[in-house]
This record gives structure tokens, sequence and C-alpha cells, in this order.
């Protein structure tokens, strides 16, 4: 089964009402902190790209102040400081640790500091913060799957689907995310239930190479050979390299000597 990836693309969304005159300057006034933000964001990407990492710092650390939860900031302040040679990984968590202990309650520090870790393969500490941002906000769906994702790569796979569920469960829209809880439905031989989940996800995107690919997976690990290799078929059809990718993958392990299975890859 391919490896899902989310990727963090932080937007920022205001709602604006007419209702009254006190929310429509509230409202007025998110939108000019908000071009205010954006406006501080271009500028310290400029200066970073200028090799002005000092001064570029100095707005992020600014925005992290005003704003906690900013993790576009956080992202920056990190790129900006982040060494590029081997190791500068680990030093990147070391670093987001040394400004946690400045902004402790900053989730954005958090959220990263958890991404790394789990990067990384440090599982247990990145729980440890995935636990304290579900604590302040229980209601985003981006920390489950971010621990649902560390729980499946410690093959905890009972409790990464229960992640997985309540992150569908807040935000049911995204496509990887129900590959992600089906890829984990089937680590368990929960077959069934996987394709229930990888369906949900295919009636989102329909046309995702990868979620027709991982659905094939699953019916071929659950021995149905004519669905399988008809969504190999058909992922193959969109992405060729899969034609590769399937020969060295052990889902398939059992078609491997199987002539269709050939004749597809091959």
């Amino acid at each position: 089964m391919k490896k899902l990836y989310f990727f963090l693309a932080p937007i920022l969304f205001f709602a604006f009402t007419l209702t009254s005159e006190s929310q429509v300057s509230t409202s007025q006034e998110k939108l000019v902190k908000s071009d205010s933000v954006k406006s501080d964001l271009a500028k310290a990407r400029s200066l970073v790209m200028q090799g002005n990492t000092i001064d570029a710092s100095k707005i992020y650390v600014r925005i992290i102040e005003s704003q906690p939860d900013n993790k576009e900031a956080v992202q920056g302040w990190l790129m900006a400081n982040m060494k590029r040679e081997p190791g500068g990984e680990e030093e990147a968590i070391k670093q987001l640790e040394e400004l946690s202990k400045s902004y402790p309650n900053n989730t954005g520090i958090i959220f990263f500091k958890a991404y790394l870790n789990a990067e990384y393969k440090h599982n247990e500490e990145a729980l440890k913060d995935i636990e304290k941002l579900i604590k302040v906000q229980p209601d985003t769906a981006l920390h489950y799957i971010l621990k649902g994702q560390v729980l499946s790569s410690m093959q905890n796979y009972k409790e990464a689907v229960n992640a997985f569920e309540k992150a569908t469960t807040l935000d049911p829209s995204r496509p990887d995310v129900w590959g992600m809880k089906a890829g984990a439905l089937a680590k368990m031989g929960n077959f069934d239930n996987a394709l229930v989940a990888a369906n949900k996800g295919l009636e989102i995107a329909p046309n995702n190479p990868t979620g027709v690919y991982n659905r094939a997976c699953i019916y071929c690990l659950k021995g149905d050979k004519t669905n399988a290799l008809a969504d190999l078929k058909k992922a193959v059809s969109m992405n060729p390299s899969f034609k590769e990718y399937a020969r060295q993958d052990e889902d398939f392990k059992k078609l491997y000597d199987d002539e269709d299975f050939k004749k597809i890859t091959l």
C-alpha cells in the first residue's frame, strides 16, 4: 500500500456578518489585523530570500507573540533558522524546544515540534505534544490526523483508527484521511471496513490514483483478485509509475506470479 502524506497549508478564514454594528467593527478589525500579518509574513519571506534571517526571525517572533495559533509564522521561523545539513532536523527540534520555553502555550510551536518528532520517529515525544494540542483544541481535525499517523507508525492500528475516525467526523471532506483510516483497518485485517473507508475517500476524489491503487491493495489482501486487478489497472492507467511500485509491494505478493498481474505491471 502506498503511504499517504498530508501537507501543511495553514489558511486563516474569517466569518463576516452584518447583523450588528459591533460585529461589523470586530470583523473589520480582524480583517485589518489579517492584512497586517499577511504583509509581515510576506516581508519576512522576502528577507529570508535575501539571506537576512535575523530580521526575518524578528518578524516571525513578533507574529508568534501576537498570534499563538499562527502555524505559518512558526513554519517560517523554522525554515529561517533550520540548518541545511545532516542532522539539521534534529537541531530544528531543539530550537523549537527552546522557543517553546518562551511561548509554552503557542499551539503553532507545539504542532511543529510534534510534526518533526513524528517525522523522525520520536513517537512518544510526538504523542505528548499532540495530546497537548488536543486538550487545547479538541475540535481540530489536523491534530487527530497527526496522532493517527504516529500511532500507525508505532503499529498501534486500533488506536490509529480511533484517531482517524475522530478526524473524519470533524472533517469528512479529506480523501487522504479516509485513505489513512482504510490503511490502518487493512493492517488489522478488517478488510470490509477498510473498503468502506477507501470508498468514502474515492467518492470525494474519484480520480485519485493513489486512492484507487490503495483500494486495489485492500482487495488483494482480502483475496478478491478480480477487483484488485481492475483497480490496479485503473491506477496504472492514471499513473504508470504504479507498475514498478506494485511489483515490489508486498500487498500484491500473492499475485507476483499471476499472469494477469504481470500483464498490468510489466
